[in-house]
């Protein structure tokens, strides 16, 4: 079977599972009534946070390509926007995809390109779980805010992920130090680590190590790294405070302690989207908003599920919406997001 097809199949059976999970035991006429009693006045300052995410995205995306060019703010947006729109397509592409406009656009190579969307995505990924480690160690209680015995099993569950999960980032954030400060003993042991693939496939691998190195040089740059760290923790601050008006709008603010909105991020995104990356992030967050919302905190499963697709649109409807717009700006056509797909793969 054809790669991109055995995503989409992949893609499709995930959003499935996750769907019946996440719809199991709801009644339909009690999802309908949830969602028409939302308060969807309080969708707008949701959706001015997630433009403003976006844009604090875009901000330090530039500090993270200006390792290897001088690339302005404004003319980063446009790939940004048309890559995370395009991850409602199967594998994430929208990555690839980001990655292949900016090398375009700014004319340098895509695997720097792609390495700046590496560290990028390191970055979020870390913070997300210092975040999830934080609320282990210091606030285990809150996982177990409902129904005691669900919370211990998923406590035990989310503990297990962390630390895999930490480990994993550590290794990668030493490694690309070492690419940077030890490059040459770095670059020997990548030599003898592929020694057994053939021939053809260890030198292409060395030469994306190569140009990946590029892309790493924020690490070097003690400014840049400190402002790259300090827009990770705005735009992940602005997520969780995107949660507090759909609170409102459900009318389920006063039943959720102030902590839950953190537990809520870390569920759906360090373990459920990470651990299951569907297309636009389909039926893995549903099912990350009912675990959290229901499982830890015991709100009714209607409205925890209404809550994630409430929630899901206010993220993705905009992000297409925005993406579709450069995408247009730029003639981009869907058949044009087709053949980046296919020329960054």
């Amino acid at each position: 079977m054809n790669k991109k097809y055995l995503h989409l199949v992949i893609g499709l059976v995930i959003i499935a599972l996750s769907l019946f999970y996440a719809f199991r035991g709801v009644k339909i006429a009690e999802l309908g009534n949830a969602l028409l009693s939302v308060h969807y006045i309080y969708l707008f300052p949701a959706i001015s946070l997630v433009i403003l995410s976006y844009l604090l995205r875009a901000m330090r995306w530039r500090y993270f390509v200006r390792s290897v060019k001088e690339v302005k703010t404004s003319d980063l947006f446009s790939p940004l926007m048309v890559g995370f729109m395009a991850n409602m397509l199967p594998a994430r592409a929208g990555e690839f995809i980001r990655a292949y406009l900016l090398s375009k656009k700014a004319r340098i190579s895509f695997s720097s390109s792609f390495a700046t969307i590496f560290i990028e995505r390191l970055f979020d990924l870390t913070l997300v779980l210092l975040l999830l480690v934080f609320v282990l160690v210091f606030m285990p209680e809150a996982f177990v805010s409902g129904d005691a015995a669900t919370g211990n099993q998923l406590l035990v569950k989310v503990k297990i992920f962390g630390m895999v999960s930490v480990s994993l980032c550590l290794f990668i954030f030493l490694f690309s130090f070492l690419l940077q400060y030890k490059n040459n003993w770095t670059m020997k042991a990548v030599e003898v680590c592929v020694k057994p693939f053939p021939r053809k496939w260890g030198e292409k691998i060395i030469g994306l190590v190569h140009s990946f190195s590029e892309g790493l040089k924020i690490i070097r740059d003690r400014r840049g790294f400190f402002a790259t760290a300090s827009l990770t923790f705005l735009i992940w601050a602005t997520f969780i405070f995107t949660y507090y008006p759909l609170y409102l709008a459900f009318g389920i603010e006063e039943s959720l302690p102030v902590i839950s909105s953190l537990i809520v991020l870390c569920l759906t995104v360090a373990i459920f989207i990470t651990v299951a990356p569907t297309p636009g992030f389909l039926g893995s967050y549903h099912l990350g908003c009912v675990t959290a919302l229901h499982g830890i905190f015991g709100i009714q499963k209607a409205i925890a599920l209404s809550f994630g697709i409430v929630a899901w649109l206010v993220a993705m409807g905009t992000t297409v919406i925005i993406g579709a717009i450069f995408a247009l700006k730029e003639n981009i056509s869907f058949g044009k997001i087709s053949a980046v797909e296919e020329a960054a793969e």
